[in-house]
Protein backbone atom coordinates (compact mmCIF):
# COMPACT_ATOMS: atom_id res chain seq x y z
CA UNK A 1 0.00 0.00 0.00
CA UNK A 2 0.49 3.80 -0.64
CA UNK A 3 3.09 5.11 2.87
CA UNK A 4 4.95 8.53 2.96
CA UNK A 5 7.12 6.93 5.36
CA UNK A 6 10.08 5.81 3.09
CA UNK A 7 11.76 1.82 3.87
CA UNK A 8 14.81 1.66 2.66
CA UNK A 9 14.91 -2.02 3.42
CA UNK A 10 12.10 -2.63 0.91
CA UNK A 11 13.46 -1.04 -1.79
CA UNK A 12 15.82 -3.68 -3.75
CA UNK A 13 18.19 -2.08 -5.14
CA UNK A 14 18.78 0.79 -1.39
CA UNK A 15 19.18 -3.00 0.54
CA UNK A 16 21.73 -3.70 -2.60
CA UNK A 17 23.66 -1.08 -1.61
CA UNK A 18 22.99 -1.07 1.85
CA UNK A 19 24.69 -4.59 2.24
CA UNK A 20 27.61 -3.41 -0.39
CA UNK A 21 28.41 -0.60 1.92
CA UNK A 22 28.82 -2.62 5.13
CA UNK A 23 30.54 -5.90 3.89
CA UNK A 24 30.48 -8.15 6.57
CA UNK A 25 26.83 -7.68 6.59
CA UNK A 26 26.92 -8.56 3.10
CA UNK A 27 29.05 -11.70 4.10
CA UNK A 28 26.23 -12.83 6.59
CA UNK A 29 23.59 -11.67 4.48
CA UNK A 30 24.30 -14.24 1.84
CA UNK A 31 24.36 -17.02 4.56
CA UNK A 32 20.72 -16.76 5.00
CA UNK A 33 18.21 -19.45 4.04
CA UNK A 34 16.48 -19.20 0.66
CA UNK A 35 13.05 -21.10 1.27
CA UNK A 36 10.26 -21.61 -1.43
CA UNK A 37 6.70 -21.89 -0.04
CA UNK A 38 4.25 -23.70 -2.69
CA UNK A 39 0.96 -21.69 -3.35
CA UNK A 40 -1.37 -21.93 -0.12
CA UNK A 41 1.57 -23.00 1.96
CA UNK A 42 1.24 -21.35 5.60
CA UNK A 43 4.35 -19.14 6.21
CA UNK A 44 3.20 -18.03 9.42
CA UNK A 45 0.02 -19.61 11.60
CA UNK A 46 -2.55 -16.94 14.01
CA UNK A 47 -1.73 -17.77 17.35
CA UNK A 48 2.17 -19.38 16.50
CA UNK A 49 5.08 -17.26 17.95
CA UNK A 50 6.69 -14.64 15.15
CA UNK A 51 10.23 -16.14 15.37
CA UNK A 52 11.23 -14.83 11.97
CA UNK A 53 10.55 -12.84 9.12
CA UNK A 54 11.01 -13.71 5.08
CA UNK A 55 11.81 -10.97 2.16
CA UNK A 56 9.84 -12.15 -0.59
CA UNK A 57 11.42 -12.06 -4.18
CA UNK A 58 9.30 -14.10 -6.34
CA UNK A 59 5.40 -14.12 -5.44
CA UNK A 60 2.47 -13.00 -3.62
CA UNK A 61 1.23 -13.39 0.06
CA UNK A 62 -1.22 -12.97 1.88
CA UNK A 63 -1.86 -11.47 5.94
CA UNK A 64 -5.10 -12.68 6.74
CA UNK A 65 -7.62 -13.38 10.18
CA UNK A 66 -9.45 -15.99 10.66
CA UNK A 67 -12.70 -15.82 13.08
CA UNK A 68 -14.11 -18.57 15.80
CA UNK A 69 -16.46 -18.69 12.90
CA UNK A 70 -13.76 -20.14 10.21
CA UNK A 71 -14.34 -16.87 8.54
CA UNK A 72 -11.43 -15.41 6.93
CA UNK A 73 -10.73 -11.30 6.60
CA UNK A 74 -7.47 -10.53 4.41
CA UNK A 75 -5.30 -7.87 5.86
CA UNK A 76 -3.06 -6.84 3.48
CA UNK A 77 -1.27 -8.34 0.50
CA UNK A 78 3.17 -8.38 -0.15
CA UNK A 79 4.61 -8.81 -3.57
CA UNK A 80 8.94 -9.12 -4.81
CA UNK A 81 10.30 -6.37 -2.11
CA UNK A 82 8.47 -6.79 0.90
CA UNK A 83 9.49 -8.34 4.42
CA UNK A 84 6.86 -10.19 6.05
CA UNK A 85 6.42 -11.37 9.35
CA UNK A 86 3.88 -12.18 11.96
CA UNK A 87 4.93 -9.81 14.76
CA UNK A 88 7.49 -6.09 14.48
CA UNK A 89 11.31 -7.92 14.80
CA UNK A 90 12.62 -8.67 17.02
CA UNK A 91 9.83 -9.10 19.28
CA UNK A 92 8.96 -12.88 19.69
CA UNK A 93 5.32 -12.64 20.18
CA UNK A 94 2.03 -14.33 19.28
CA UNK A 95 0.87 -13.54 15.69
CA UNK A 96 -2.39 -12.14 15.78
CA UNK A 97 -2.36 -12.82 11.80
CA UNK A 98 -1.97 -15.93 9.64
CA UNK A 99 0.58 -15.59 6.46
CA UNK A 100 0.16 -18.02 3.29
CA UNK A 101 1.33 -18.23 -0.55
CA UNK A 102 -0.95 -16.90 -2.84
CA UNK A 103 1.26 -18.21 -5.81
CA UNK A 104 4.95 -20.03 -5.32
CA UNK A 105 6.73 -17.61 -2.99
CA UNK A 106 10.76 -17.33 -3.07
CA UNK A 107 11.82 -15.88 -0.18
CA UNK A 108 15.39 -15.22 1.98
CA UNK A 109 14.43 -16.09 5.84
CA UNK A 110 15.84 -14.22 8.68
CA UNK A 111 15.07 -15.55 12.07
CA UNK A 112 14.89 -12.74 14.77
CA UNK A 113 17.84 -14.65 16.87
CA UNK A 114 19.87 -13.54 13.94
CA UNK A 115 18.96 -9.98 14.14
CA UNK A 116 19.86 -9.69 17.23
CA UNK A 117 22.71 -10.81 16.66
CA UNK A 118 23.32 -8.27 13.44
CA UNK A 119 21.90 -5.35 16.00
CA UNK A 120 24.99 -6.09 18.06
CA UNK A 121 27.04 -6.27 15.08
CA UNK A 122 26.21 -3.51 12.97
CA UNK A 123 24.43 -0.40 15.36
CA UNK A 124 23.26 1.57 12.33
CA UNK A 125 20.59 -0.88 11.75
CA UNK A 126 18.37 0.35 14.30
CA UNK A 127 17.82 3.64 12.63
CA UNK A 128 16.76 0.98 9.33
CA UNK A 129 14.58 -1.12 11.58
CA UNK A 130 12.85 1.93 13.11
CA UNK A 131 12.68 3.25 9.76
CA UNK A 132 10.79 -0.01 8.52
CA UNK A 133 8.52 0.33 11.54
CA UNK A 134 7.72 4.03 10.70
CA UNK A 135 6.36 2.38 6.84
CA UNK A 136 4.41 -0.24 8.84
CA UNK A 137 2.48 1.97 11.00
CA UNK A 138 1.83 4.32 8.32
CA UNK A 139 0.17 1.53 6.11
CA UNK A 140 -1.85 0.46 8.98
CA UNK A 141 -2.84 4.40 9.93
CA UNK A 142 -3.49 4.59 6.24
CA UNK A 143 -5.55 0.98 6.03
CA UNK A 144 -7.95 1.82 8.95
CA UNK A 145 -8.85 5.31 7.61
CA UNK A 146 -10.18 3.45 4.08
CA UNK A 147 -12.27 1.70 5.87
CA UNK A 148 -13.72 3.66 8.25
CA UNK A 149 -14.01 6.93 5.37
CA UNK A 150 -13.94 5.46 2.09
CA UNK A 151 -16.91 3.56 0.11
CA UNK A 152 -16.69 0.00 -1.45
CA UNK A 153 -15.86 1.78 -4.88
CA UNK A 154 -13.35 4.03 -3.28
CA UNK A 155 -11.92 0.95 -1.59
CA UNK A 156 -11.23 -0.47 -4.49
CA UNK A 157 -9.65 2.16 -6.93
CA UNK A 158 -7.36 2.88 -3.82
CA UNK A 159 -6.57 -0.79 -3.73
CA UNK A 160 -5.82 -0.79 -7.52
CA UNK A 161 -4.12 2.68 -7.30
CA UNK A 162 -1.94 1.18 -4.21
CA UNK A 163 -1.21 -2.56 -5.44
CA UNK A 164 -0.81 -1.44 -8.97
CA UNK A 165 1.48 -4.53 -11.10
CA UNK A 166 1.07 -6.90 -7.87
CA UNK A 167 -3.25 -6.53 -8.32
CA UNK A 168 -3.72 -8.77 -11.32
CA UNK A 169 -2.07 -11.79 -9.79
CA UNK A 170 -4.79 -11.63 -6.75
CA UNK A 171 -7.86 -13.59 -7.02
CA UNK A 172 -10.99 -11.69 -6.70
CA UNK A 173 -12.74 -13.58 -4.14
CA UNK A 174 -9.37 -12.58 -2.30
CA UNK A 175 -9.69 -8.70 -2.94
CA UNK A 176 -13.52 -9.39 -1.78
CA UNK A 177 -12.43 -10.57 1.46
CA UNK A 178 -9.75 -7.37 1.82
CA UNK A 179 -12.53 -4.85 0.89
CA UNK A 180 -14.90 -6.04 3.55
CA UNK A 181 -17.24 -6.89 0.71
CA UNK A 182 -18.44 -9.89 -0.85
CA UNK A 183 -17.39 -11.27 -4.28
CA UNK A 184 -20.96 -10.09 -5.96
CA UNK A 185 -20.62 -6.99 -4.68
CA UNK A 186 -17.17 -6.90 -6.32
CA UNK A 187 -18.43 -8.07 -10.19
CA UNK A 188 -20.85 -4.76 -9.58
CA UNK A 189 -18.08 -2.50 -8.55
CA UNK A 190 -15.55 -3.89 -11.46
CA UNK A 191 -18.52 -3.86 -13.45
CA UNK A 192 -19.74 0.04 -12.98
CA UNK A 193 -15.69 0.64 -13.89
CA UNK A 194 -15.60 -0.90 -16.97
CA UNK A 195 -13.21 -3.65 -15.74
CA UNK A 196 -13.69 -7.05 -17.70
CA UNK A 197 -14.41 -10.12 -14.95
CA UNK A 198 -12.34 -12.68 -16.83
CA UNK A 199 -9.74 -10.12 -15.14
CA UNK A 200 -7.95 -11.39 -11.31
CA UNK A 201 -7.68 -8.19 -9.00
CA UNK A 202 -8.13 -6.26 -11.92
Amino acid sequence: MMSQIPCDVCDPLALAAMLRSDPALGARWTTLPRRTFQTGAPLQRAGDSATRCWLVNHGVVRFFYLNEQGTERNRSFHGPGSWVGGSLPPLVVPSPYAIEALSQVDAVELDYGTLRQWQTAHPHLDGVLAQAMGHVFTQQAHREAELLSLTAQERYASFLAAYGALAPQIPQHQVASYLGISPVSLSRIRARMGIADGQRGA
